[in-house]
């Protein structure tokens, strides 16, 4: 089949390999997201998936607004059987998503229904989700509500990060889309549940700052959930540091100050309202991240983040 994806971030990059390998279909274009423009000569910086697409020698558009007249004619031109959504940012409008003759899928890093919407893989470990998984489901024009073709589940391990997550459910997705290509015709399409609905609304900025009075299991989750990007944050001496990796550790003190545990080999180990957390790996503003062992070796005084 001729296949087009629609995708603008990492997720989707296992998929894009995979449908370029693939010797049953053929991907005849990629849409993403329009590039930044940088530097003094005004140069065009694509993000992961236009770079990859370019160094495939795939067909690439990246219109600002998918859903005008052009666009529509130009997509109606590629003659697609089929097309893929991925991560890809913008809302499709019934009329593109009825050009190709099977119609739109869309490979997405949850269970549904649980989890629609924009942060999925952020929101499942923020919530303390134990499992997840990944759906292949037909595009309806109401958000993520499309019945499912193909589903597989996926524990959430308890030092799961939002990024090693993603990459396990992107690896996984991708072989799921192509097996169910391979039997697009054969698969049931399976209405979601109207219960059990939630939404993964994006991170909003007020929810990255770490309140060190919340018990350690919440900051636990809170940190993994967003790292490395946008990161959890807090204050230290003024300045911004960001937490990117965490584990709960059984100890009490003053929320947010550093706790000195003997027998240790200098773990950076801070209280919270309930608990502590042993921070793993810490970036302090303009510089690298680092390990927390790290971070104290360079590091004179007291800590006490804010």
């Amino acid at each position: 089949m001729r296949v087009v994806l629609f995708a603008n971030s990492d997720f989707a990059l296992p998929l894009l390999q995979f449908l370029h390998n693939s010797s049953s279909h053929e991907l005849v274009a990629v849409y993403t997201q329009p590039p930044s423009v940088s530097g003094r000569g005004l140069r065009l910086k694509h993000g992961s998936v236009g770079k990859k697409v370019q160094e495939l020698s795939i067909n690439l558009f990246y219109p600002e607004k998918i859903n005008e007249p052009k666009q529509l004619r130009d997509f109606s031109d590629l003659t697609a059987d089929i097309a893929i959504v991925a991560a890809y940012g913008q809302i499709l409008s019934a009329e593109l998503l009825s050009v190709p003759r099977f119609g739109f899928l869309n490979l997405h890093p949850s269970l549904l229904p649980r989890w629609r919407g924009a942060a999925p893989i952020e929101r499942a470990i923020m919530a303390g989700d134990n499992l997840t998984g990944v759906c292949t489901i037909k595009m309806v024009e109401k958000l993520d509500s499309g019945p499912i073709l193909a589903q597989e589940n996926v524990p959430i391990d308890s030092k799961a990060t939002a990024q090693n997550l993603s990459i396990l459910l992107s690896q996984i997705g991708a072989a799921q889309i192509l097996s169910t290509l391979d039997r697009i015709c054969k698969l049931p399409a399976i209405p979601q549940s109207d219960l059990g609905v939630t939404y993964a609304y994006k991170i909003r900025k007020r929810e990255t700052r770490i309140d060190w009075e919340l018990p350690a299991e919440d900051l636990d989750r809170l940190i993994r959930g967003i790292s490395p990007s946008p990161g959890a944050w807090c204050l230290l001496n003024g300045a911004r540091v960001k937490i990117l990796g965490s584990r709960v550790f059984d100890s009490q003190g003053h929320p947010g100050s550093r706790l000195k545990i003997d027998g240790e080999s200098k773990p950076l180990i801070i209280a919270c309202g309930k608990g502590a957390i042993l921070i793993s790996c810490i970036q302090r503003e303009g510089k690298n991240p680092v390990s927390g062992e790290a971070f104290l070796q360079g590091f004179r005084g007291e800590i006490n983040f804010r």
